[in-house]
C-alpha cells in the first residue's frame, strides 16, 4: 500500500511540474509580449496557473486512482506497463496541444480551443499559413519534450512501483475515496463556483491572464461546451431596456441621397486578405506598402474609418455578406443550419436578377465556406480547381494575379447586370509570393509587407486593365478587407486598432466626386449601405445601418475571443464576457455608450440565438 500511495503522490507532482515547465515555455515563446509583463504579474501567472493546473491534474489522478483501485490484486509489473502506457498516451496528447498552442497563440491572440478542430477537415488549409520548417521544429520539439518528460516519470515515479507487492481487498475502497477526493482540485476548491477561465484572469492585461490558462484544461472546456451553439452570455442589461436604446440607436430619416448613377450597376466585390488599416498610407499606415491602393484612394469614396467584425475570414464574410457580427468564440458559417437562414447582398441581388460568381484561388470547403456560398445563392464557384497545377503554387492555392486575370476575362464574357466576388490569397500567413519581395528583410513583418505589396500591385493592374473595358462605365468596384492583423498595429487580441480596415468604393457607376467618408463604420454596413443605393430594401439586414445616411449613428461593434469592443464617434467599449469586467471605458459619455453597446450585443444574441 505505501509503494502505491506513494505512486500516486508522486505521479501528482509530476504532472503539476509538466504543467509548469509547459507554461514557462509558453511565457519563452510569447517572449516579446512576456518580456513587458512585471514580477509581480508574474508571480500572479505562476500561482493562479498553478490553481488551474491542480484542476487539470486532478482528472489524470481521478482516473489514475480508479484504475489502481481496479487493479488492486495486480503485480507490479502490471501497474508499471499499464501505468507506462498511460503517461506515454497522456504525454503525448498534452505535449502536442501545448506546442501548438505555442504557435497558435502566436498568431491567434487566445489559447487553444475547439476553434482548430473546426478545421480538421481541410488539414492542408488549417496548416498552410505556417511554414514548412516550422511545422518540422514544432514536431521535432513536440517529441524531444515528451521524451524529456517521459524520462523523469521513468526514473523518478514509476520506479515507486518496482517493489510493490500483490494487493489486498481493502487497497480497493482506499483508492475509490482517493479519487473522490480529486472532486476539490477538479472544482478548484469549495467555493460554490466551479473552476472556470475566470477564476485565473486577475489583471487587465490580457496576455497575463491567457498566460495563467492551462491549455489542456482551456482545449477541454472549450470542446465541452462548442455542442452548445445557443449558449447566451449573460445580459448586462434589461431586455426592454436594450431593445428600446438599439431602436434609437439604428433610428433614422429617410435619405435619397445616391452616389451611384444608376440602381442596376455591375458590382466587383474585392476582399482582400489580411488588408489591415496599417498598410495603407492614406489611412495613416505605413508609407510605400500600398502605392496603387493609395492612388485608388483619391479616385473614389475613401471610408475611413472602418472596423472589422471579427479576425478571421470566416467571420469577415459573414459580416461582409450577410451583414451579421462575427461571433465572440465561434464563427456562424461553421453551422450550415444557422448560415443559411442568413439574407445576402448576393442573395438580394439574384433576386433581382443579378447573376453571382464568387472567386477564390484556393479551396472553398476550408471552414465550410463552400457551403456558405450556395446558400447566398452564387451560382459559380471559381476555386484552384479551374486553373492548371503549374498556377498552384502557393500553400494555399493560386496567387492573386492569375486570379485577377481570371476574374477579368470572366467579365468580359459577363452578361449583366453582375456580382462578382473575388477573395484574394497571397497575403496571408506564411506570406510567399511569386514575385521579388518589395521588403528584403527576413522577419515576418518584412514578408506581410511584402506580400501585401504584391496583392496591391495585382489590384492595381487590375483596375488599369478594367477602365478600357467598355463595361467599366456601368460597374461599382468595392474593395474591403476580411480582416485587420495583428503586424503593425497593437498586438492586443482586444485593440480597435487591431481591427480597422479600409473600404473603398469606385468606377465607372459612382456619380459623386472622390471623398473621404469619416464616419465610424462596420463590416455589417455594407449591406445596409450598398441596397439602400440600389433602392433596395435592407430590412433583412437588422444589424447593418446605412453609412451614407446622414442621420445614422457612427458606431461599430467587433468580436474578439472572448468579449467584444463598442466604438462610437467618441468613445471606446471593450469588454470581456470571461471576467464579466470592461477591460477599457474611454471617452467623455462612456456610461451612456456602454449601455449602447450592451444593448447592440443583447438585440445580437436574440438574432443569433433566432437563426
Amino acid at each position: 500500500m505505501k509503494n502505491r500511495l506513494l505512486f500516486i503522490l508522486k505521479y501528482t507532482i509530476y504532472w503539476m511540474i509538466v504543467f509548469a515547465i509547459l507554461r514557462f515555455l509558453f511565457m519563452a515563446y510569447q517572449f516579446g509580449q512576456t518580456q513587458h509583463i512585471s514580477l509581480s504579474d508574474f508571480m500572479n501567472i505562476v500561482i493562479r496557473g498553478a490553481w488551474m493546473d491542480l484542476s487539470f491534474t486532478g482528472y489524470i489522478i481521478l482516473l489514475s486512482s480508479v484504475l489502481m483501485a481496479l487493479l488492486a490484486f495486480a503485480h507490479s509489473k502490471w501497474l508499471m506497463g499499464y501505468f507506462r502506457y498511460q503517461t506515454i498516451v497522456l504525454l503525448t496528447l498534452i505535449i502536442t496541444v501545448s506546442v501548438s498552442d505555442f504557435e497558435l497563440y502566436r498568431n491567434w491572440g487566445f489559447r487553444i480551443d475547439a476553434t482548430p478542430l473546426l478545421y480538421l477537415k481541410t488539414p492542408k488549409e488549417a496548416l498552410a499559413s505556417m511554414e514548412t520548417y516550422l511545422i518540422a521544429i514544432l514536431a521535432v520539439g513536440i517529441i524531444l519534450i515528451v521524451v524529456a518528460f517521459y524520462q523523469l516519470y521513468r526514473k523518478w515515479v514509476a520506479s515507486t512501483l518496482k517493489s510493490s507487492k500483490k494487493g489486498k481487498w481493502w487497497y480497493t475502497p482506499v483508492f475509490i475515496a482517493i479519487a473522490g477526493t480529486m472532486i476539490l482540485p477538479i472544482r478548484g476548491g469549495i467555493g460554490i463556483a466551479p473552476m472556470n477561465s475566470g477564476k485565473v484572469y486577475f489583471s487587465p492585461n490580457v496576455y497575463c491572464n491567457h498566460a495563467a490558462l492551462n491549455a489542456q484544461w482551456n482545449m477541454l472546456y472549450s470542446i465541452s461546451k462548442s455542442g452548445t451553439m445557443n449558449k447566451r452570455n449573460p445580459d448586462t442589461i434589461a431586455k426592454e431596456k436594450a431593445y428600446e436604446i438599439f431602436d434609437t440607436l439604428m433610428r433614422n430619416t429617410p435619405d435619397t441621397s445616391r452616389v451611384l448613377n444608376t440602381t442596376r450597376p455591375n458590382i466587383v466585390l474585392i476582399m482582400l486578405e489580411s488588408f489591415s488599416s496599417n498598410l495603407i498610407e492614406t489611412l495613416g499606415g505605413k508609407a510605400g506598402v500600398t502605392p496603387n491602393f493609395n492612388a485608388l484612394s483619391e479616385q473614389g469614396l475613401l471610408f475611413t474609418r472602418m472596423i472589422a467584425s471579427g479576425d478571421r475570414s470566416d467571420k469577415g464574410m459573414i459580416a461582409i455578406l450577410a451583414g451579421f457580427p462575427a461571433q465572440p468564440t465561434q464563427s456562424v458559417i461553421k453551422y450550415p443550419s444557422k448560415s443559411m437562414k442568413l439574407s445576402t447582398i448576393s442573395g438580394e441581388l439574384v433576386n433581382t436578377g443579378y447573376n453571382a460568381t464568387f472567386y477564390y484561388g484556393g479551396d472553398p470547403d476550408f471552414a465550410n465556406i463552400r457551403s456558405f456560398l450556395y446558400s447566398a445563392k452564387f451560382s459559380r464557384i471559381i476555386t484552384q480547381d479551374e486553373f492548371p497545377r503549374k498556377y498552384r503554387n502557393s500553400k494555399w492555392g493560386v496567387h492573386d494575379e492569375y486570379v485577377f486575370n481570371y476574374l477579368l476575362n470572366d467579365i468580359d464574357t459577363a452578361k449583366g447586370p453582375f456580382f462578382k466576388m473575388f477573395f484574394t490569397l497571397s497575403n496571408h500567413e506564411p506570406f510567399e509570393i511569386p514575385a521579388k519581395p518589395k521588403f528584403p528583410g527576413t522577419t515576418e513583418v518584412d514578408q506581410y509587407l511584402s506580400s501585401a505589396y504584391y496583392t496591391d500591385s495585382c489590384l492595381g493592374d487590375f483596375i488599369t486593365r478594367a477602365r478600357k473595358r467598355n463595361w467599366y462605365k456601368n460597374t461599382l468596384f468595392i474593395l474591403i478587407s476580411d480582416h485587420g492583423h495583428r503586424h503593425l498595429g497593437s498586438n492586443t487580441i482586444h485593440s480597435t486598432n487591431r481591427f480597422s480596415i479600409p473600404m473603398l468604393w469606385l468606377g465607372g457607376a459612382l456619380s459623386c466626386k472622390p471623398q473621404r467618408i469619416d464616419k465610424i463604420c462596420s463590416q455589417t454596413d455594407l449591406s445596409a449601405t450598398l441596397l439602400n443605393q440600389l433602392n433596395m430594401s435592407s430590412n433583412g439586414f437588422k444589424l447593418a445601418k446605412n453609412i451614407l445616411n446622414a442621420s445614422t449613428q457612427p458606431f461599430a461593434y467587433y468580436a474578439f475571443n472572448n468579449g467584444y469592443g463598442f466604438v462610437s464617434a467618441t468613445d471606446t467599449i471593450i469588454y470581456d464576457h470571461v471576467s464579466h469586467k470592461y477591460i477599457k471605458q474611454n471617452g467623455a459619455e462612456a456610461k451612456q455608450t456602454s449601455e449602447k453597446a450592451s444593448a447592440y450585443f443583447y438585440i445580437y444574441q436574440d438574432e443569433f440565438l433566432g437563426l
